[in-house]
């Protein structure tokens, strides 16, 4: 067993190293990109006539201005790559809400029942710019929704995490008293829980 765990252990120390030289790429990567990006900036603030806060305006250098907007040119087309990912992101789970809410199955909800633990703290957070900073507390809500909802011969165990004040939570479903999980038939898993009077 000893012979046999040590070609494990060396697999897993090189899995752990490529790993680690992996991260190491990464984090060079993401500074140089910061890097071009502002030295970008700066370039394209030169090529426009800024000399400096005291200093009088300088000519416009487009040539300047072209190496400066080469420079950030990465870092925009990141912006808009990643904005359209998100946008279609949110369309496709808008689609999913959608096609539950028309096609699948509606099961009540009592909310007299669901669990809910709740974890809430005060955490210091730094405000303010420069040297004109200081701390204040701000108040953290962590509450994790625990639903078992009987389907069909089995249940769906449904778990939700919610930032909001638990005793506001609480007289909102006590209001409300019902909502509705929307259930995929032919996949149970692909499910929704009805809980934009939360949003109220």
């Amino acid at each position: 067993m000893e012979i046999t765990g040590i070609p494990v252990i060396r697999t897993l120390k090189h899995i752990e190293k490529l790993m680690n030289f992996k991260k190491r790429l990464s984090d060079f990567g993401s500074w140089i990109f910061t890097g071009l990006t502002f030295l970008g900036s700066i370039i394209i603030y030169v090529g426009i006539g800024g000399r400096g806060r005291y200093n009088s305006t300088g000519e416009t250098n487009f040539y300047f201005i072209a190496v400066g907007i080469i420079l950030i040119l990465p870092f925009l087309i990141y912006l808009l790559k990643t904005k359209i990912l998100i946008d279609r992101a949110e369309n496709e789970e808008s689609k999913r809400i959608s096609d539950l809410i028309k096609s699948g199955d509606k099961v009540i909800v009592n909310l007299d029942i669901l669990e809910i633990q709740s974890n809430s703290y005060k955490q210091e957070i730094e405000v303010g710019n420069g040297y004109n900073t200081w701390n204040e507390y701000i108040d953290v809500n962590h509450n994790v929704i625990l639903i078992d909802v009987p389907y069909k011969n089995d249940s769906i165990k449904y778990k939700l995490n919610i930032d909001m004040d638990t005793t506001k939570l609480k007289i909102h479903f006590a209001i409300k008293q019902e909502t509705e999980l929307y259930v995929d038939p032919e996949n149970p898993n692909n499910n929704y829980l009805d809980l934009r009077f939360l949003e109220n």
